[in-house]
């Protein structure tokens, strides 16, 4: 019985900490991009994502901003100019006003990680000091 009573603490423990979701609160910030976790369908663009800056503001505007100051990595900042956000709690992703890819949030080990939907990259992600 004493076992019994163990297993269903621990199933109980275990269901509490998977349901756990975060808030938009949690996710707005200045997040730097540390390691990609995984490339996606283009490992050499991930890549270029690295230290790579996503400004989340609490007025609900977007910003990348690329290390790399190469031709690509402008493209890339100067089309996020405009954009703004929305985080649909639900779902865990910050989805985007110009129709660019969701973004999905996880927290896993007090590791957070970015996931962009439609490529398939997925990136750990750090707020700078």
């Amino acid at each position: 019985m004493k076992n019994l009573t163990v297993f269903f603490l621990l199933a109980l423990l275990t269901s509490v900490v998977q349901s756990q979701s975060l808030t938009e609160k949690e996710v707005t910030g200045t997040w730097q991009i540390i390691n990609v976790v995984d490339p996606g369908h283009n490992a050499k663009q991930a890549n270029d994502f690295i230290a790579a800056y996503i400004d989340i503001y609490p007025d609900h505007k977007f910003q990348l901003r690329m290390k790399s100051k190469g031709e690509n990595s402008k493209k890339y900042s100067d089309s996020f100019k405009h954009t703004t956000w929305t985080f649909n709690r639900d779902s865990q992703t910050i989805e985007l006003n110009d129709g660019k890819s969701p973004i999905k949030i996880s927290k896993s080990n007090d590791k957070m990680y970015f996931e962009l939907l439609d490529s398939g990259m997925k990136f750990e992600v750090v707020m700078p000091m």
